[in-house]
């Protein structure tokens, strides 16, 4: 099969990786491969913080939305995240990006 499929690469953009790529290249990168570094070990969680500046940010808003989720199923109440004003069906007034 590799012989009937041509086997395109995508330019550094598309996979930006600390560890051969710089950090200037980060500034136009469409994903970051959070990969493990043999070299040092880090955890992964640790290095998406060092590496991707809003991760915190996100981090901290996730867990405020899942806390608040959790009390309101404790009182009964997490009717209110249920939207009936959608336009389409599954639609999500959120917007996440996956940085892996």
């Amino acid at each position: 099969m590799i012989h009937q499929v041509p086997i395109k690469s995508l330019p550094q953009e598309w996979l930006w990786c600390e560890t051969w790529c710089d950090d200037a290249s980060k500034k136009k990168a469409k994903t970051i491969d959070l990969c493990n570094n043999p070299q040092t070990k880090e955890p992964k969680l640790q290095a998406a913080v060092r590496i991707v500046a809003e991760w915190s940010d996100y981090d901290q808003e996730i867990k405020r939305i899942y806390n608040n989720f959790l009390e309101e199923k404790e009182r009964g109440t997490t009717d209110s995240y249920q939207q009936t004003d959608r336009k389409h069906p599954g639609e999500t007034n959120l917007s996440f990006s996956c940085l892996c």
